[in-house]
């Protein structure tokens, strides 16, 4: 069982709708990864699109599309496993989802976005997801979320007895920079995981995005963080400190699902 591991956040400078160009630019995150001895490469929403309204523009089909294929080949180019997003389409449908794909270029998570963003009409254009994501990673076990599901507290606890790395890959403009802050060591200390926050840098439209992606301790810490600019942070993220953590305070042990579900 894995007690260390290597992540890399790469908070790229999203080109509006292009594709080719920003798959491009993620090889070089990638090779960068790699020889950095990074494990796992992870980057923002909808990666290679940014985060837009014209789903029929830019969908992809589903599991079958340029992203996927051109990603899972540089998984097993690099050697590393990768975690990116995409618009896909099937019989019809428009998903916002997450992937991860592991150096042998085999999906291990398949996440659709569970809570689409309304107040920008993200849910007149895409389907809501069904189901969480976890899985495990070289004996670690990950959950993805994306960007507005950080505002949902109850979805991080359904996962959180065994997820000790949770992952938030977003689209989260400046205008709201200190709720993503706030929100992502909330998610963290309340669940006493290791949170990973990936976002974009740069103009999609008329948005900013001032990245500000981020590492969280399971004590809520700012490990790491990347404000203003294209980059990657690299750390080394210790998964038996998580265990020894909740062992010495086992919040877990005090919650009573039994009695929330019916106060819902």
């Amino acid at each position: 069982m894995g007690e260390k591991m290597v992540v890399g956040i790469c908070q790229t400078d999203v080109i509006m709708g292009d594709t080719k160009h920003n798959l491009i630019a993620a090889e070089d995150y990638i090779h960068q990864c790699s020889d950095k001895g990074v494990e796992l490469a992870l980057f923002p929403e909808m990666s290679m699109t940014g985060f837009g309204l014209d789903p029929e523009n830019v969908a992809e089909k589903y599991g079958n599309g340029i992203t996927v294929h051109t990603m899972t080949r540089f998984a097993m180019q690099y050697g590393i496993a990768l975690g990116f997003g995409y618009t896909a389409c099937s019989a019809g449908k428009y998903t916002n989802r997450y992937v991860v794909v592991d150096s042998n270029g085999r999906i291990i998570s398949d996440y659709a976005k569970i809570h689409p963003f309304s107040y920008s009409g993200e849910n007149l254009k895409y389907s809501a997801g069904n189901s969480l994501s976890q899985f495990e990673f070289d004996g670690t076990v990950i959950s993805t979320f994306i960007c507005y599901d950080l505002r949902f507290p109850e979805i991080f606890q359904a996962v959180s007895d065994e997820t000790e790395v949770i992952v938030v890959a977003a689209n989260w403009p400046a205008s709201r920079r200190d709720d993503w802050k706030l929100l992502l060591r909330a998610r963290a200390l309340e669940n006493q995981s290791y949170v990973l926050g990936i976002n974009r840098y740069g103009w999609g439209g008329e948005l900013y995005y001032s990245g500000d992606s981020m590492v969280v301790s399971p004590k809520g810490e700012m490990l790491n963080v990347l404000s203003d600019g294209p980059g990657i942070i690299i750390e080394d993220i210790d998964i038996g400190a998580v265990r020894e953590y909740r062992a010495g305070f086992p919040v877990k042990s005090d919650r009573r699902p039994e009695l929330y579900r019916y106060l819902y």
